[in-house]
């Protein structure tokens, strides 16, 4: 497991933007996130970033000797953000003006990622700035340029997907400081990682809105000599994969049959399932959204008691440890999940956490917990969800350490902050998530956004009123008789629920029905959060709030994991199939969901209920 890293090199640099936070919510209004990462254009750095790279012409000369495109170059340091630049890929030469320039991609030592790579003499990443416009469209990456009397010397570098150390000669023990020395100035550098990071212009300086660290793909490497299969990758970490998922109805009882025909490999789509290991799985909101999505729930673990049997009573097939991460790695045996997911307790790294807390050892130890688990179920993916509180100043060598736990076995990563109501929550709220793709696996990108305010042409978002429409009088967790009624109603936003709540707490939230005359019952909370109106919450109130508002919204989960299974079957070459394993019904709303409130469900409509509300598409019928 990796340590911290307090500085990340030798050097270091203060961030200057500071974080804020408001006392008595999770989430309040941020200031920017991935701090790291800012460039502010109109600092004097000594360098200017360009797209494009020009048409390569000619040479420059320079104190090194002449410099033509294709060449690395070692530089007089360059700072961009908090990265020192050290190498320059060259792209092309040119003299403008009767001053010679040259423009490239920049490099950096692994020893100088701040932590969330490991630090091995003489490799090197990629570093990678694009630009997004209109939304979606991602530029060429940006380009240095420099003066060549900033050249010191010209280098030899290797670009590979291998895994280190291949084709690093320089891994040899007991080397004293003079050999290190001159190895670190002349030995040849090998590349096996890139950072992107993805961007939008806030004035002049850039806003990063994603940020990915991945292997070199085996595309990417020219020289034949250098380049290894993703097949070969994969079987070096994992052992292999089954196309189209590792469970099967038959794999449970007779074992895996392997099947070689094109065919066979085909209807693997209508018959296999992708697994999940469902870690910090608490009542289930991940594991829910994934089943839902097509995934077979294989295996979660949990330390805290209240949530067993919630977990249980809905995934009666899963198998559960009930135990903490650091026990289950002990005695597990042998467990392979074709996705691991991971939600360590985010209390800690929460913004509105300002006050020390008898539980923040055991939260960040959780979060570095996390290794041994990924190193011994060896998953082809990762997701983690987390409060987006992580990516703050103050918690950077938490979230560096985080990101090497990944690197570190060879996992490629990407993480942005997603509006998690642009995905179908009834939330207003932003989450941290991560996914990773092991050594071998093509990294996924993120679902595109599935509802907006309208104008777009996605659907609308998922409202209070939608969420809660079809709960009826009667039904389970649904007590209007004991909710808490407000002598003095509270203001009402919105009587006709045409609004998106705020973040749902372990506590409640302090959200209150659209009129303002009483609290959410725990059914109305559950749907608020995404839960489908047959999953059983089994505990006290206030054990069972509790197992509602630290869930992952599972209809939020379904829209990640509906993309993610997609990915995995055309990665492995087999045709989608999609069958529903719970029937769509059409009902008759005939009774209201709610008293006094204005939100009643018209007798002359039909909704088809299916348990991801969001699609729920309303008919008129008269």
């Amino acid at each position: 497991m990796p340590a911290p890293d307090y500085q990340g090199g030798s050097r270091s640099r203060s961030s200057s933007v500071s974080s804020t936070c408001t006392l008595g919510r999770e989430e309040p209004p941020v200031v920017d996130l991935f701090e790291d990462e800012v460039i502010d254009l109109t600092r004097d750095d000594g360098i200017q970033l360009y797209n494009d790279p020009g048409r390569p012409r000619g040479f420059v000369h320079s104190s090194a000797g002449v410099i033509r495109h294709g060449d690395l170059i070692e530089i007089r340091e360059i700072q961009m953000g908090n990265h020192f630049i050290d190498f320059l890929h060259v792209k092309s030469t040119s003299t403008v003006q009767g001053q010679a320039i040259i423009r490239g991609v920049p490099f950096v030592r692994t020893t100088a990622m701040r932590g969330k790579l490991p630090k091995k003499p003489n490799e090197l990443c990629m570093f990678l700035h694009q630009q997004i416009e209109d939304g979606s469209a991602v530029r060429e990456p940006l380009l240095v340029e420099i003066n060549p009397r900033s050249v010191i010397r010209k280098r030899k570098l290797v670009v590979t997907n291998a895994i280190y150390p291949h084709h690093n000669p320089h891994i040899q023990p007991r080397r004293d400081a003079r050999q290190q020395s001159a190895i670190r100035q002349s030995g040849w550098l090998v590349c096996r990682w890139k950072m992107t990071v993805l961007f939008t212009l806030r004035g002049r300086q850039t806003k990063p809105e994603e940020e990915i660290i991945e292997r070199i793909r085996w595309d990417e490497v020219t020289e034949p000599a250098y380049r290894v299969s993703n097949d070969v990758l994969r079987n070096q970490w994992r052992g292999g994969r089954v196309k189209g998922g590792s469970w099967s109805p038959v794999s449970e009882s007779e074992g895996v049959t392997v099947c070689l025909d094109e065919a066979c490999e085909q209807d693997a789509g209508r018959t296999r399932r992708y697994t999940l290991f469902d870690a910090f799985s608490g009542a289930g909101g991940v594991s829910r959204g994934a089943q839902s999505a097509g995934f077979k729930v294989a295996y979660a673990v949990d330390k805290e008691a209240t949530v067993w049997q919630t977990y249980k009573a809905n995934f009666p097939e899963a198998k559960l440890f009930e135990m903490p991460i650091d026990e289950v790695v002990r005695v597990m045996g042998h467990v392979r999940a074709n996705i691991l997911h991971l939600s360590p307790p985010c209390q800690f790294f929460s913004p509105a956490h300002t006050i020390a807390a008898a539980h923040d050892d055991e939260n960040i130890f959780a979060l570095f917990a996390c290794s041994e688990l990924i190193r011994r179920v060896k998953p082809r993916l990762i997701t983690l969800e987390e409060t987006f509180g992580l990516t703050f100043e103050r918690h950077q060598i938490f979230f560096r350490a985080l990101i090497q736990q990944l690197t570190q076995f060879g996992y490629s990563v990407r993480w942005r902050v997603v509006r998690l109501c642009t995905w179908g929550s009834s939330q207003d709220r932003k989450r941290l998530i991560l996914l990773a793709a092991g050594p071998g696996e093509e990294l996924p990108t993120f679902p595109e956004a599935t509802h907006s305010d309208g104008t777009d042409g996605l659907k609308p978002f998922r409202t209070v009123r939608r969420a809660i429409e079809r709960i009826r009088p009667g039904d389970d967790l649904h007590n209007l008789e004991t909710v808490r009624q407000f002598e003095s109603p509270r203001v009402a936003r919105d009587p006709s629920g045409e609004y998106l709540a705020g973040t749902i707490t372990t506590g409640g939230g302090g959200l209150y029905y659209p009129d303002g005359t009483r609290n959410f019952t725990l059914r109305e909370l559950a749907s608020l959060q995404g839960f489908p109106l047959d999953y059983k919450f089994l505990g006290d109130v206030t054990s069972i709030k509790r197992q509602i508002g630290n869930a992952f919204p599972p209809n939020t989960v379904k829209v990640l994991y509906n993309h993610l299974r997609n990915w995995l079957l055309r990665q492995d070459g087999v045709a989608p199939h999609w069958e529903h394993e719970d029937a769509v019904t059409v009902e008759d709303d005939t009774s209201s969901a709610v008293h006094a409130g204005g939100i009643m469900a018209n007798e002359s409509i039909a909704i088809i209920a299916d348990e991801d509300v969001e699609m729920c598409e309303m008919i008129d019928l008269t």
